[in-house]
């Protein structure tokens, strides 16, 4: 977290040189992890170039922020290959990219984004470290870091569109956004996981241990606003991690280390281990409750 949050990174914008170094310098994690290489051509990078030119509302929103060209975007994808279950995948993400160099506040214009996501990216970089040494799970697992979730999902549609293992091998997505400061709203230590009531999935893990509760900001439709809802939308039981207490450093060059409580991100990722060593372990898939699976994009 200490350099992807750091100010030479320029706070990480969508699409620009230094997104490209944050996902080559997740890429490098996973290597070292000895882990089977996810992107394009044999490599941990998946690039895609950007619609040309950007949707309108995207370039209004640039606009606002440093005047850099965007014109391709990276993901950093690992995979570790199961055993007895190969072709049934385990799918952890979170995105690597912010929101970059934009107006100042306080004197101060990087918006580091911390919290958001270099904590979830952190998350899955941990939990990559923890599962890469452990004993090789049964069921395959995928951890994917997005680039341009922020100007709307760019890295997540290369990847459905180049998935690294087929699509339909994946029984479970869980994005990992903004778990790196406590939630007031639920018990401390618990974590919580978006469209709680749409998939059988959160009530499991928590029965296996992981601190997970329902979304306590149902107002703010978080399910949507990440990138599992695209995969949502191609069926994956797709879901996010959070303990975003709606904080005012969202979005502000305020969302910095400095906020960051390193106690209950360790408790927090902690806690989801075992459950996730589980899911990875076990055959039973989860399964979205009666009309609560979302829509395809149209």
């Amino acid at each position: 977290m200490g350099f992807l949050a750091d100010d030479e990174m320029h706070g990480r914008g969508s699409a620009t040189r230094d997104e490209h170094i944050a996902a080559l310098f997740a890429a490098s994690q996973f290597q070292a992890l000895g882990l089977e290489p996810g992107g394009d051509n044999g490599t941990f990078i998946q690039k895609t170039a950007l619609p040309n030119p950007l949707p309108e509302r995207v370039q209004q929103h640039l606009s606002h922020f440093e005047n850099t060209p965007r014109k391709e975007t990276w993901n950093a994808i690992a995979i570790l290959r199961g055993t007895s279950e190969a072709n049934e995948t385990v799918l952890l993400t979170a995105h690597l990219d912010h929101l970059g160099i934009g107006p100042a506040a306080n004197g101060d214009n990087i918006y580091n984004g911390a919290d958001d996501d270099a904590s979830g990216t952190t998350a899955v970089l941990a939990l990559a470290h923890i599962l890469a040494a452990g004993k090789r799970p049964a069921r395959t697992i995928v951890f994917a870091l997005f680039g341009s979730e922020e100007i709307g999902g760019f890295g997540n549609r290369a990847f459905l569109a180049h998935p690294p293992v087929p699509l339909k091998s994946i029984i479970a997505n869980l994005e990992f956004e903004m778990i790196g400061r406590p939630d007031p709203a639920v018990p401390e230590d618990t974590l919580w996981l978006t469209g709680y009531k749409r998939t059988n999935l959160g009530p499991e893990l928590a029965r296996h241990g992981a601190h997970l509760v329902a979304d306590p900001h149902p107002a703010q439709h978080f399910f949507r606003r990440s990138d599992n809802y695209a995969l949502a939308q191609q069926g994956i039981i797709a879901q996010t991690v959070s303990s975003f207490g709606l904080h005012k450093d969202y979005h502000q060059p305020s969302d910095e280390l400095s906020k960051i409580d390193f106690n209950h991100m360790d408790r927090a990722i902690a806690s989801m281990v075992e459950p996730i060593q589980w899911l990875a372990g076990t055959n039973w898939k989860p399964a979205w409750e009666p009309r609560q699976q979302p829509a395809p994009e149209k």
